[in-house]
Protein backbone atom coordinates (compact mmCIF):
# COMPACT_ATOMS: atom_id res chain seq x y z
CA UNK A 1 0.00 0.00 0.00
CA UNK A 2 2.78 2.44 0.95
CA UNK A 3 4.70 1.67 -2.23
CA UNK A 4 1.58 2.39 -4.28
CA UNK A 5 0.19 5.54 -2.64
CA UNK A 6 3.54 7.13 -1.76
CA UNK A 7 5.22 7.78 1.57
CA UNK A 8 3.55 11.15 2.20
CA UNK A 9 0.06 9.92 1.35
CA UNK A 10 0.55 6.95 3.66
CA UNK A 11 1.11 9.38 6.56
CA UNK A 12 -1.99 11.35 5.56
CA UNK A 13 -4.10 8.19 5.19
CA UNK A 14 -3.01 7.04 8.66
CA UNK A 15 -4.77 10.01 10.29
CA UNK A 16 -8.39 8.74 9.92
CA UNK A 17 -7.43 5.53 11.73
CA UNK A 18 -6.18 7.52 14.72
CA UNK A 19 -9.34 9.65 14.65
CA UNK A 20 -11.48 6.50 14.70
CA UNK A 21 -9.39 5.15 17.55
CA UNK A 22 -9.96 8.19 19.77
CA UNK A 23 -13.62 8.34 18.79
CA UNK A 24 -13.89 4.69 19.79
CA UNK A 25 -12.30 5.40 23.17
CA UNK A 26 -14.92 8.10 23.67
CA UNK A 27 -17.78 5.55 23.44
CA UNK A 28 -16.08 2.31 24.52
CA UNK A 29 -17.99 2.42 27.83
CA UNK A 30 -21.25 1.89 25.93
CA UNK A 31 -19.88 -0.54 23.32
CA UNK A 32 -17.54 -3.08 24.94
CA UNK A 33 -16.92 -4.91 21.64
CA UNK A 34 -14.75 -1.94 20.60
CA UNK A 35 -12.17 -3.21 23.09
CA UNK A 36 -11.26 -5.87 20.49
CA UNK A 37 -11.54 -3.66 17.40
CA UNK A 38 -9.68 -0.50 18.43
CA UNK A 39 -6.22 -2.14 18.72
CA UNK A 40 -6.53 -3.24 15.08
CA UNK A 41 -7.51 0.30 14.06
CA UNK A 42 -4.53 1.70 15.97
CA UNK A 43 -2.22 -0.86 14.33
CA UNK A 44 -3.22 0.37 10.87
CA UNK A 45 -2.46 3.91 11.97
CA UNK A 46 0.92 2.86 13.31
CA UNK A 47 2.13 0.87 10.34
CA UNK A 48 1.03 3.37 7.69
CA UNK A 49 2.50 6.32 9.59
CA UNK A 50 5.75 4.57 10.61
CA UNK A 51 6.58 3.40 7.10
CA UNK A 52 5.71 6.77 5.61
CA UNK A 53 7.58 8.78 8.23
CA UNK A 54 10.79 6.75 8.19
CA UNK A 55 10.91 6.36 4.42
CA UNK A 56 10.33 10.10 3.98
CA UNK A 57 12.98 11.00 6.54
CA UNK A 58 15.66 8.62 5.32
CA UNK A 59 15.45 9.89 1.73
CA UNK A 60 15.75 13.54 2.77
CA UNK A 61 18.10 13.51 5.76
CA UNK A 62 21.75 14.56 5.71
CA UNK A 63 23.98 11.79 7.03
CA UNK A 64 26.55 14.27 8.34
CA UNK A 65 23.89 16.15 10.33
CA UNK A 66 21.66 13.22 11.24
CA UNK A 67 22.35 13.40 14.97
CA UNK A 68 21.37 17.08 15.14
CA UNK A 69 18.31 16.45 12.94
CA UNK A 70 17.06 13.62 15.15
CA UNK A 71 17.73 15.68 18.29
CA UNK A 72 15.77 18.62 16.86
CA UNK A 73 12.79 16.46 15.84
CA UNK A 74 12.83 14.68 19.21
CA UNK A 75 12.92 17.99 21.08
CA UNK A 76 9.84 19.18 19.15
CA UNK A 77 8.07 15.93 20.08
CA UNK A 78 8.94 16.36 23.77
CA UNK A 79 7.69 19.96 23.74
CA UNK A 80 4.44 18.80 22.15
CA UNK A 81 4.09 16.05 24.77
CA UNK A 82 4.57 18.64 27.50
CA UNK A 83 2.10 21.15 26.03
CA UNK A 84 -0.58 18.72 24.83
CA UNK A 85 -1.96 17.60 28.23
CA UNK A 86 -2.32 21.23 29.36
CA UNK A 87 -4.00 22.36 26.14
CA UNK A 88 -6.15 19.23 26.02
CA UNK A 89 -7.21 19.69 29.62
CA UNK A 90 -8.28 23.30 29.00
CA UNK A 91 -10.31 22.33 25.91
CA UNK A 92 -11.94 19.35 27.65
CA UNK A 93 -12.79 21.43 30.73
CA UNK A 94 -14.33 24.40 28.92
CA UNK A 95 -15.69 22.81 25.72
CA UNK A 96 -15.97 19.07 26.45
CA UNK A 97 -14.36 15.95 25.01
CA UNK A 98 -16.21 16.19 21.69
CA UNK A 99 -14.47 19.47 20.86
CA UNK A 100 -11.19 18.01 22.09
CA UNK A 101 -11.63 15.22 19.55
CA UNK A 102 -12.43 17.70 16.77
CA UNK A 103 -9.41 19.91 17.55
CA UNK A 104 -7.11 16.90 17.79
CA UNK A 105 -8.34 15.58 14.43
CA UNK A 106 -7.75 18.98 12.83
CA UNK A 107 -4.17 18.95 14.11
CA UNK A 108 -3.60 15.50 12.59
CA UNK A 109 -4.74 16.62 9.14
CA UNK A 110 -2.96 19.98 9.36
CA UNK A 111 0.26 18.25 10.38
CA UNK A 112 0.31 16.15 7.21
CA UNK A 113 -0.58 18.90 4.73
CA UNK A 114 2.83 20.70 4.67
CA UNK A 115 4.35 17.49 3.31
CA UNK A 116 2.54 18.07 0.03
CA UNK A 117 4.27 21.38 -0.61
CA UNK A 118 6.94 19.17 -2.17
CA UNK A 119 6.57 16.39 -4.70
CA UNK A 120 5.34 12.98 -3.55
CA UNK A 121 8.04 10.32 -3.36
CA UNK A 122 7.61 6.62 -4.00
CA UNK A 123 9.70 3.75 -2.67
CA UNK A 124 9.67 0.63 -4.81
CA UNK A 125 9.60 -2.84 -3.25
CA UNK A 126 12.75 -4.55 -4.51
CA UNK A 127 12.61 -7.54 -2.15
CA UNK A 128 10.39 -10.54 -1.47
CA UNK A 129 8.95 -11.89 1.77
CA UNK A 130 11.58 -14.62 1.62
CA UNK A 131 14.38 -12.05 1.30
CA UNK A 132 13.06 -10.20 4.34
CA UNK A 133 12.75 -13.26 6.60
CA UNK A 134 16.12 -14.56 5.47
CA UNK A 135 17.71 -11.22 6.39
CA UNK A 136 15.96 -11.05 9.77
CA UNK A 137 17.28 -14.42 10.94
CA UNK A 138 20.62 -14.45 9.12
CA UNK A 139 23.77 -14.81 11.19
CA UNK A 140 25.23 -11.74 9.50
CA UNK A 141 22.44 -9.49 10.78
CA UNK A 142 21.98 -11.03 14.21
CA UNK A 143 23.08 -7.77 15.78
CA UNK A 144 20.05 -5.99 14.29
CA UNK A 145 17.75 -8.72 15.61
CA UNK A 146 19.11 -8.36 19.15
CA UNK A 147 19.06 -4.56 19.06
CA UNK A 148 15.54 -4.20 17.65
CA UNK A 149 14.20 -6.92 19.96
CA UNK A 150 15.72 -5.14 22.96
CA UNK A 151 14.16 -1.85 21.87
CA UNK A 152 10.72 -3.42 21.32
CA UNK A 153 10.60 -5.16 24.70
CA UNK A 154 12.03 -2.25 26.69
CA UNK A 155 9.76 0.38 25.14
CA UNK A 156 6.55 -1.64 25.52
CA UNK A 157 7.27 -2.02 29.25
CA UNK A 158 8.06 1.70 29.44
CA UNK A 159 4.83 2.69 27.68
CA UNK A 160 2.46 0.32 29.50
CA UNK A 161 3.87 -0.90 32.82
CA UNK A 162 5.74 2.21 34.02
CA UNK A 163 2.71 4.60 33.80
CA UNK A 164 0.57 2.05 35.70
CA UNK A 165 3.30 1.77 38.34
CA UNK A 166 3.41 5.56 38.70
CA UNK A 167 -0.32 5.81 39.27
CA UNK A 168 -0.19 2.96 41.81
CA UNK A 169 2.60 4.68 43.78
CA UNK A 170 1.56 8.33 43.39
CA UNK A 171 -2.17 7.53 43.70
CA UNK A 172 -3.34 10.37 41.43
CA UNK A 173 -3.15 11.10 37.70
CA UNK A 174 -2.36 14.74 38.50
CA UNK A 175 0.82 13.93 40.45
CA UNK A 176 1.84 11.37 37.84
CA UNK A 177 1.49 13.90 35.02
CA UNK A 178 3.36 16.57 36.98
CA UNK A 179 6.33 14.33 37.81
CA UNK A 180 6.64 12.99 34.25
CA UNK A 181 6.33 16.46 32.72
CA UNK A 182 9.01 17.98 34.96
CA UNK A 183 11.43 15.11 34.27
CA UNK A 184 10.86 15.49 30.51
CA UNK A 185 11.54 19.24 30.66
CA UNK A 186 14.86 18.60 32.43
CA UNK A 187 15.95 16.19 29.69
CA UNK A 188 15.29 18.78 26.94
CA UNK A 189 18.60 20.50 27.66
CA UNK A 190 20.51 17.42 26.50
CA UNK A 191 19.18 17.25 22.95
CA UNK A 192 21.50 19.81 21.35
CA UNK A 193 24.56 18.43 23.15
CA UNK A 194 23.83 14.79 22.23
CA UNK A 195 22.99 15.70 18.63
CA UNK A 196 26.38 17.35 18.17
CA UNK A 197 28.19 14.46 19.83
CA UNK A 198 26.42 11.96 17.57
CA UNK A 199 27.59 13.78 14.43
CA UNK A 200 31.19 14.20 15.60
CA UNK A 201 32.02 10.94 17.38
CA UNK A 202 31.72 7.20 16.81
CA UNK A 203 28.04 6.26 17.22
CA UNK A 204 28.92 2.75 18.43
CA UNK A 205 30.98 4.16 21.32
CA UNK A 206 28.15 6.48 22.27
CA UNK A 207 25.80 3.49 22.14
CA UNK A 208 27.97 1.62 24.65
CA UNK A 209 27.94 4.57 27.07
CA UNK A 210 24.21 5.15 26.61
CA UNK A 211 23.36 1.46 27.04
CA UNK A 212 25.25 1.29 30.35
CA UNK A 213 23.51 4.40 31.69
CA UNK A 214 20.10 3.22 30.51
CA UNK A 215 20.54 -0.24 32.05
CA UNK A 216 21.17 1.41 35.43
CA UNK A 217 18.09 3.63 34.92
CA UNK A 218 15.80 0.62 34.56
CA UNK A 219 17.27 -1.10 37.61
CA UNK A 220 16.80 2.16 39.54
CA UNK A 221 13.08 2.05 38.84
CA UNK A 222 12.82 -1.01 41.09
CA UNK A 223 13.57 1.25 44.08
CA UNK A 224 11.18 4.08 43.12
CA UNK A 225 8.76 4.12 46.06
CA UNK A 226 8.17 7.82 46.75
CA UNK A 227 7.45 11.00 44.79
CA UNK A 228 11.00 12.34 45.19
CA UNK A 229 12.64 9.04 44.18
CA UNK A 230 10.35 8.70 41.18
CA UNK A 231 11.17 12.25 40.06
CA UNK A 232 14.94 11.73 40.41
CA UNK A 233 14.96 8.28 38.80
CA UNK A 234 12.65 9.31 35.95
CA UNK A 235 14.73 12.43 35.28
CA UNK A 236 17.89 10.32 35.15
CA UNK A 237 16.14 7.76 32.92
CA UNK A 238 15.00 10.47 30.47
CA UNK A 239 18.52 11.89 30.24
CA UNK A 240 20.04 8.42 29.75
CA UNK A 241 17.41 7.71 27.11
CA UNK A 242 18.45 10.76 25.09
CA UNK A 243 22.13 9.80 25.31
CA UNK A 244 21.20 6.34 23.98
CA UNK A 245 18.33 6.87 21.54
CA UNK A 246 19.79 9.70 19.44
CA UNK A 247 22.94 7.79 18.32
CA UNK A 248 20.91 4.54 18.12
CA UNK A 249 18.35 6.11 15.77
CA UNK A 250 21.07 7.84 13.72
CA UNK A 251 23.02 4.58 13.37
CA UNK A 252 19.81 2.75 12.39
CA UNK A 253 19.24 5.18 9.53
CA UNK A 254 22.88 4.85 8.45
CA UNK A 255 22.54 1.06 8.28
CA UNK A 256 19.17 1.27 6.53
CA UNK A 257 20.72 3.40 3.82
CA UNK A 258 23.48 0.82 3.33
CA UNK A 259 21.24 -2.27 3.43
CA UNK A 260 18.34 -1.21 1.18
CA UNK A 261 16.22 1.00 3.34
CA UNK A 262 12.72 -0.27 2.46
CA UNK A 263 13.54 -3.90 3.24
CA UNK A 264 15.46 -2.84 6.35
CA UNK A 265 12.56 -0.75 7.70
CA UNK A 266 9.95 -3.44 6.99
CA UNK A 267 12.15 -6.05 8.68
CA UNK A 268 12.61 -3.76 11.66
CA UNK A 269 8.85 -3.33 12.11
CA UNK A 270 8.37 -7.10 11.87
CA UNK A 271 10.99 -7.66 14.60
CA UNK A 272 9.36 -5.00 16.80
CA UNK A 273 5.96 -6.64 16.62
CA UNK A 274 7.13 -10.24 16.86
CA UNK A 275 9.07 -9.35 20.02
CA UNK A 276 6.01 -7.73 21.60
CA UNK A 277 3.79 -10.68 20.66
CA UNK A 278 6.18 -12.86 22.67
CA UNK A 279 6.70 -10.57 25.70
CA UNK A 280 3.13 -9.35 26.29
CA UNK A 281 1.69 -12.78 27.28
CA UNK A 282 4.56 -13.13 29.76
CA UNK A 283 3.72 -9.76 31.31
CA UNK A 284 0.04 -10.74 31.47
CA UNK A 285 1.05 -13.95 33.27
CA UNK A 286 3.15 -12.02 35.82
CA UNK A 287 0.35 -9.61 36.66
CA UNK A 288 -2.42 -12.20 36.63
CA UNK A 289 -0.63 -14.41 39.18
CA UNK A 290 0.89 -11.37 40.97
CA UNK A 291 4.47 -12.67 40.79
CA UNK A 292 6.34 -9.47 41.74
CA UNK A 293 5.05 -8.08 38.42
CA UNK A 294 6.59 -4.60 38.53
CA UNK A 295 10.01 -5.70 39.78
CA UNK A 296 10.32 -8.53 37.23
CA UNK A 297 9.01 -6.28 34.43
CA UNK A 298 11.68 -3.66 35.18
CA UNK A 299 14.39 -6.34 35.31
CA UNK A 300 13.23 -7.66 31.92
CA UNK A 301 13.38 -4.12 30.53
CA UNK A 302 16.88 -3.60 31.97
CA UNK A 303 18.18 -6.83 30.43
CA UNK A 304 16.45 -6.05 27.12
CA UNK A 305 18.05 -2.59 27.00
CA UNK A 306 21.46 -4.26 26.70
CA UNK A 307 20.37 -5.24 23.19
CA UNK A 308 20.81 -1.65 21.97
CA UNK A 309 24.57 -2.03 21.92
CA UNK A 310 24.49 -4.82 19.32
CA UNK A 311 23.27 -2.53 16.53
CA UNK A 312 25.63 -2.75 13.57
CA UNK A 313 27.64 -5.65 14.98
CA UNK A 314 28.04 -8.53 12.54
Amino acid sequence: IVARVGVKHSMLYSSPFLMLYYLGLRVIGDHSWLFFILPIVLSWRGILFNYGYHLNYITHSDMKKRGREISFLSAIAVLANVAAPLCGGIIAFYAGFSWLFIVGSAFLIAGALPLFLTKESFSKISFTNRDMWKAIFSRKERGYLLSFTGYAVETIIGRIIWPIFLIVILMTVYKTGLVVTLSMIISLSLFYFIGNLTDKYDKIKLLKIGTSLYFVAWLGRIFADSTLKIFLIDSYKNMAEKILHVPWAAKSYDLAKQRGYFRFLVGREVIFNLSRIIILPLLIFLFYFDIYPFIISFIIAAVSSIGYVFLGKE
